[in-house]
């Protein structure tokens, strides 16, 4: 699965979260993670969803979404810092 794939309004919440980047290649992905990593993570989020997710891929998804969210956690740190320290650029 690609973010392509989600529904207008769920990566517009995404991005709105600060949690979609570009990588090298011009692909969209989940900030910090590789386009392999983001495919596995959206198949094991809308797996788990439907009651199908494969029990032994729930450490592999614990640890992407900790690198995830620990990537998204820097970008917000990054925009506050900006936002404070030149309010007039925001």
């Amino acid at each position: 699965m690609k973010i392509s794939d989600l529904s207008p309004e769920r990566q517009a919440h995404l991005k709105e979260m600060r949690a979609i980047d570009e990588d090298n290649e011009g692909n969209e992905v989940l900030v910090g993670l590789t386009v392999e990593e983001t495919s596995f993570y959206l198949n094991y989020l809308q797996q788990r969803l439907l009651g199908d997710a494969d029990p032994t891929d729930g450490e592999r998804y614990l640890k992407l979404h900790d690198k995830h969210e620990k990537a998204r956690f820097s970008v917000l740190g990054a925009e506050l810092i900006l936002r404070t320290e030149k309010p007039s650029i925001h």
